[in-house]
C-alpha cells in the first residue's frame, strides 16, 4: 500500500507585519508631537520677521544713499551751469562795450580823400619811373660789386724780349699739357705760316709725324734774320712752355727735335771747338709753366 503523504505547513507572516507597520506609524507620530511641543514658534515667527525688516532696512539705506549721491550731482551741475552763465553773462558785457568802442572810432574816422585828378595822376606816374629807375640802378650797382668780388681767372703773361733785336732769337711758343702740345699763335709769323691765326693742338704721341709740327721745325732751322746781329742766323727758336704735367710728354716731344737735329746736323752747325767737336745751334728751348693759368702772349 502506498504512503499516504503528509500535508506541508505553512506559516504566514502577514499579521506580523502588520503589526510592526503599526507600532511604527504610532512612533513617528508620538516623536513628531514631541518635537512640535519642545520648539518654540513664536520666537521663529519673530526671528524671520526681523530677518525680513532688516533686509528691508538695508534696501532702504541703500535708496537713501542713491538719492544723495544723485543730490549731489544734481548740485554739481548747477553751480556749473551757473559758472557758464555768469562767464557768458561777462563775455556778453565785454562783447558790448567793445561794440560801443568800435562804433565810436568809426565816428572819428576821417573821410576818405577825394579821387586824384589828372595832375596827380600824372605826379603819381612819374613817381613810379623814378622808382623803377632807382631799383634798376641799384640792380647794376649790385651786379658790379658782385662781379668784383669774383675771384679773377689767373693769366700768364709771356713777354717777347726784344723780338729779335739785339741778337736775342724770337721764340715760338709751344705749350705742352698732359697730352697735347699748343702752337700759340703770335703776331710775327703764324699767321704766314699756318694761314690762321687759331691755335693747333696737336697730340703728343702725332707730334713726330704731324705737319704742321714739322712745318714748324723746318721754318725754325731754314729762317734767317735779314738785319740786326742775327743777320744771315737764324732768328726764331721753338720754346716749350711746360706745364707741371706735361713734363713726361716734354720728353717725348724733345726726342722728336732732337732727332730732327740729328738729321740736319750739318745745317745746324755754327762754330768749332778746339778740340775739333762741332757747335750746334739748338731749334728749340723751354720754360716751365704753372698749373693753372691763361697764357697771354705781349
Amino acid at each position: 500500500m502506498a504512503r499516504r503523504q503528509k500535508k506541508k505547513q505553512e506559516v504566514s507572516l502577514f499579521p506580523f507585519l502588520d503589526i510592526l507597520a503599526c507600532v511604527i506609524g504610532n512612533l513617528i507620530l508620538i516623536i513628531t508631537a514631541v518635537v512640535l511641543e519642545s520648539v518654540d514658534s513664536d520666537k521663529l515667527a519673530e526671528q524671520f520677521a526681523n530677518e525680513a525688516v532688516q533686509q528691508q532696512t538695508e534696501q532702504n539705506l541703500q535708496a537713501i544713499r542713491e538719492l544723495e549721491e544723485s543730490l549731489k550731482k544734481l548740485k554739481q551741475d548747477s553751480i556749473s551751469s551757473d559758472a557758464r552763465v555768469q562767464k557768458a553773462q561777462q563775455q556778453l558785457v565785454e562783447a558790448e562795450r567793445a561794440q560801443r568802442e568800435a562804433q565810436g572810432r568809426l565816428l572819428n574816422v576821417p573821410p576818405p580823400p577825394p579821387p586824384p585828378d589828372d595832375e596827380d595822376t600824372a605826379e603819381l606816374k612819374k613817381r613810379e619811373l623814378e622808382i623803377k629807375e632807382i631799383l634798376a640802378e641799384m640792380k647794376r650797382i649790385e651786379a658790379k660789386i658782385a662781379d668784383k668780388k669774383k675771384k679773377p681767372d689767373q693769366t700768364i703773361s709771356v713777354l717777347y724780349e726784344n723780338k729779335g733785336r739785339g741778337g736775342v732769337r724770337r721764340p715760338f711758343f709751344v705749350e705742352i699739357t698732359k697730352n697735347d702740345l699748343v702752337l700759340l699763335p703770335n703776331a710775327l709769323d703764324y699767321e704766314n705760316l699756318f694761314d690762321s691765326e687759331d691755335p693747333i693742338k696737336i697730340p703728343v704721341a702725332k707730334a713726330g709725324s704731324d705737319k704742321s709740327f714739322t712745318k714748324l721745325l723746318d721754318y725754325v732751322l731754314t729762317h734767317l734774320g735779314k738785319t740786326g746781329l742775327l743777320r744771315r742766323r737764324r732768328d726764331t727758336i721753338i720754346t716749350f712752355l711746360i706745364r707741371p704735367e706735361g713734363v713726361d710728354s716734354y720728353r717725348l716731344v724733345k726726342k722728336v727735335v732732337d732727332q730732327y737735329e740729328k738729321k740736319n746736323e750739318n745745317r745746324l752747325v755754327v762754330g768749332m771747338l778746339p778740340n775739333g767737336a762741332p757747335v750746334l745751334d739748338a731749334l728749340s728751348g723751354k720754360a716751365p709753366l704753372p698749373g693753372d693759368g691763361k697764357i697771354l702772349l705781349d
